[in-house]
């Protein structure tokens, strides 16, 4: 009998292989689609090197101010499309290689758990001891109102095979995948809308970061409505809520993600309330059964599921309790600038009633930022005496700077501690010295506030 079936081959499911194997686990990984799952091969690789690749046409357009003459720049959808598509089938080779090297046995099928132990693919049975479900999550598709041809609703499955940049298109969502999709295509010429639901741009952003990404937005020229739906769609008019009518080629749905849940005649024994029901060491309520990643709803990101991988092999090895944590897993959201948070928001400090002192230092203060001409944005401290609560980061190497506070609040290390570091000069990371100063009104490159 194999020590553990894994269904599911992205991030929570690959990890969780190869830390298996690692401990001298016999490891079977099932994958109905690719090696490497969404984040891989539609989603968080594609997008950022498309990213790339509109981000460096940006900077070429506009590279005189540099000392730097060019002419006649232009792209090449096409051929952007073409190079996240090389990209993602390079790293998955490579990733199958490495999974390959562990000795895992790796399955190409669709796999149904059949019962507590016995896995189907392909019509063959794998009796396993401890089966994990990492099945990934699925674009949530709204149904829509009208008269439409349905060829226009595109998915971010969907928008990553389009050859040919449309001229105009409206978002449905401004998470992270509505926000990096409406700066990727405003950069190439496409006119952008996006439409939120809630009441701020990321919702589940400090609002002082949704306030900034809406005159990020505006100087990009993408037009954005919150508190706002659609009510119907009439050929390539959309009537939205607000009673505002937009004419866009295609639609984007960006609204969230839903857990993928088609596997097998166990689930109906399994509790599931949206997502997988869990407890704290990502069991379900089948003993040797166990849910992590996105199909458990604890954090849609990747390297959520990543952690927690390691967390339920060695649950499973040695029993020993989880220490997961979902208030330490950072987010970003990525293009130029970057926009990265973790922790606590500020609205939701004063709904719980927490005292904090807070620190706003803008990007713009700092050496480097001016030297590269990449001066918009600020770090943003949520902090009591003895313990970070939140950070809210807007600035290139946002993704690198978010990840210094999260070492720290994961190891308890408090905002005097993190005075006490010395950061190069220049950097963006002196933000987060300049911010922890801040605290106590004693940073160097702002102004003294006047009680």
């Amino acid at each position: 009998m194999i020590d553990i079936g894994i269904i599911g081959a992205g991030p929570a499911g690959y990890t969780s292989a190869i830390r298996a194997a690692q401990k001298g686990l016999s490891v079977i990984l099932f994958e109905k689609e690719y090696i490497g799952g969404t984040c891989l091969n539609k989603g968080c690789i594609p997008t950022k090197a498309i990213l790339h690749s509109t981000k460096l046409y940006s900077e070429i357009k506009n590279c005189s101010k540099y000392g730097i003459n060019a002419e006649n720049i232009t792209c090449d959808f096409a051929k952007i499309q073409e190079r996240q598509r090389l990209i993602s089938e390079k790293i998955r080779k490579s990733l199958t290689s490495l999974i390959k090297s562990y000795n895992i046995t790796i399955v190409e099928g669709e796999a149904q758990i059949q019962s507590e132990h016995t896995i189907c693919a392909n019509g063959e049975n794998y009796e396993v001891k401890n089966i994990i479900i990492a099945t990934g999550s699925k674009p949530n598709k709204i149904e829509l109102k009208g008269n439409y041809n349905k060829n226009i609703i595109l998915t971010s499955d969907d928008i990553l095979n389009l050859n040919t940049l449309p001229k105009s298109l409206l978002i449905i969502g401004s998470g992270a995948i509505g926000c990096e999709w409406a700066r990727i295509l405003s950069s190439l010429g496409v006119k952008v809308t996006v439409t939120e639901m809630l009441n701020q741009l990321v919702p589940m952003a400090d609002y002082e970061v949704s306030e900034r990404l809406q005159r990020i937005f505006k100087k990009s020229r993408i037009d954005f409505y919150t508190s706002t739906t659609i009510n119907e769609i009439q050929g390539n008019n959309i009537y939205l809520s607000n009673g505002k009518t937009i004419e866009a080629e295609y639609i984007l749905m960006a609204a969230g993600r839903l857990p993928v849940l088609d596997f097998g005649n166990i689930s109906k024994n399994i509790k599931i309330e949206k997502y997988i029901n869990i407890d704290c060491n990502f069991k379900t309520n089948i003993d040797n059964i166990y849910a992590i990643g996105d199909v458990n709803g604890k954090s849609l990101l990747a390297h959520s599921a990543m952690r927690q991988a390691e967390n339920v092999i060695e649950y499973i090895i040695k029993g020993k309790c989880n220490k997961f944590n979902n208030n330490l897993v950072p987010a970003v959201i990525y293009g130029s600038p970057e926009i990265a948070f973790i922790g606590e928001t500020e609205q939701a400090l004063q709904k719980k009633g927490v005292n904090y002192k807070k620190s706003f230092f803008p990007i713009s203060a700092l050496g480097k930022a001016y030297a590269e001409d990449k001066i918009e944005g600020f770090v943003k401290i949520l902090a009591s005496d003895t313990e970070i609560l939140g950070a809210h980061i807007i600035s290139e190497e946002a993704s690198a700077m978010i990840e210094q506070i999260a070492i720290a609040m994961t190891n308890n290390i408090t905002p005097n501690e993190l005075k006490n570091v010395i950061y190069a000069h220049p950097s963006y990371s002196e933000g987060i010295l300049e911010s922890m100063l801040a605290l106590d009104n004693l940073a160097i490159h702002i102004p003294q506030k006047k009680e």
